[in-house]
C-alpha cells in the first residue's frame, strides 16, 4: 500500500511538474488609480514583465508616464522638467499607459529594471496648468524578485509601429478591433505614440489648428490610449480597441535639440482604420 501510494504521488507529482513547466510565466500586472489629481498604485512592485492598467476614474484626461530617475528625489526630477530645454539624460522612459478620458482606461507592458522611478500626469488642465504641477505624481519602487524566476515571455503582437524622427511605421495597416501592438523605438531619442479617433467630419487639419491655438477646450479628436516612451533601443506593448474612424498619431516628447514637441517637428499623423 505504502509502494502504492508513494508511486501514485511520484506520478502526480511528476504531472503536475510537467504541466507547471509547459504553462508559461506571465507578466506581473499592477493596476494603476487615476483621479483628479493622485495615482492610487502600490509602492513597491518587483522587476520584469510588467502589464500596468491605468484606470482614470476622474473627470478630466490622465496618463500615466512612467519615469527612471536614478538616485534623483522629486525636487530635482521637477526641476529638472520644468527647466526649458531638451529632457536630461538621467531620466529614462519605460513604457507608461498613455492617455484617455475619464471613465476610460489604458495599459503598458515593459520589462522593468529595479530601480526608483515615479508616475506622471503631464495633461494640461483647462487652467492651463500640467497636472504634475498640481500633484499628479507617485513614487514608485521597482525591486528585484526575491527568487530568480522563469522570465516571461513577450506578448504576441497583431501588429509592430517603430517610432523615429519624426514618424510612425508599420509593419502591417492597422485594423479595427482589439489589437496588441508591440511599439519599437529607433531613435535617435525618446519617443511616445498616442492615439486618438476624429470626430465625425473632422480632419488631421481641424487637429492641427487647435494644436496651435493652445489646446484649449475640448478637441476634434478623442484619446483612447497608446504609450509613453520607450527609450532608444527598447521596446514596449499596448493593447487598444479600434472601432472603424479616422485617427491621429502624435508624440509631444520634449526634442533633445530645441525642446519643442516632436508633433512641433512633424510627428503627427492621420490613418484610416477599416
Amino acid at each position: 500500500m505504502r509502494t502504492l501510494y508513494i508511486t501514485g504521488t511520484l506520478a502526480f507529482a511528476l504531472t503536475a511538474c510537467a504541466r507547471s513547466a509547459a504553462t508559461p510565466a506571465a507578466p506581473n500586472v499592477v493596476t494603476i488609480v487615476a483621479t483628479d489629481y493622485t495615482f492610487g498604485a502600490p509602492d513597491t512592485i518587483p522587476s520584469g514583465l510588467t502589464t500596468f492598467k491605468m484606470k482614470n476614474q476622474g473627470k478630466e484626461p490622465h496618463q500615466a508616464v512612467l519615469m527612471g530617475a536614478a538616485d534623483k528625489t522629486w525636487d530635482e526630477v521637477r526641476t529638472a522638467l520644468t527647466t526649458p530645454g531638451p529632457i536630461p539624460a538621467w531620466v529614462t522612459f519605460p513604457p507608461g499607459a498613455g492617455v484617455v478620458p475619464g471613465g476610460d482606461s489604458s495599459n503598458a507592458t515593459s520589462r522593468l529594471e529595479p530601480g526608483i522611478y515615479y508616475l506622471v500626469c503631464f495633461i494640461p488642465s483647462a487652467d492651463g496648468m500640467p497636472h504634475v504641477m498640481k500633484g499628479m505624481v507617485r513614487r514608485l519602487v521597482v525591486a528585484a524578485p526575491a527568487s530568480a524566476a522563469t522570465p516571461a515571455p513577450d506578448p504576441q503582437a497583431d501588429v509592430v509601429v517603430t517610432l523615429m524622427d519624426y514618424g510612425f511605421t508599420w509593419s502591417t495597416p492597422l485594423t479595427a478591433g482589439t489589437r496588441t501592438i508591440r511599439v519599437e523605438n529607433a531613435g535617435p531619442q525618446v519617443h511616445e505614440i498616442g492615439i486618438e479617433q476624429l470626430a465625425p467630419g473632422k480632419t488631421i487639419a481641424d487637429w492641427k489648428q487647435w494644436l496651435a491655438k493652445g489646446m484649449h477646450g475640448a478637441g476634434p479628436a478623442k484619446p483612447l490610449g497608446g504609450i509613453t516612451g520607450p527609450n532608444v533601443g527598447k521596446t514596449g506593448w499596448f493593447t487598444i480597441t479600434l472601432p472603424p474612424g479616422k485617427y491621429i498619431l502624435s508624440c509631444y516628447v520634449p526634442d533633445s535639440h530645441d525642446g519643442k514637441p516632436h508633433v512641433v517637428h512633424g510627428m503627427v499623423q492621420e490613418i484610416t482604420v477599416q
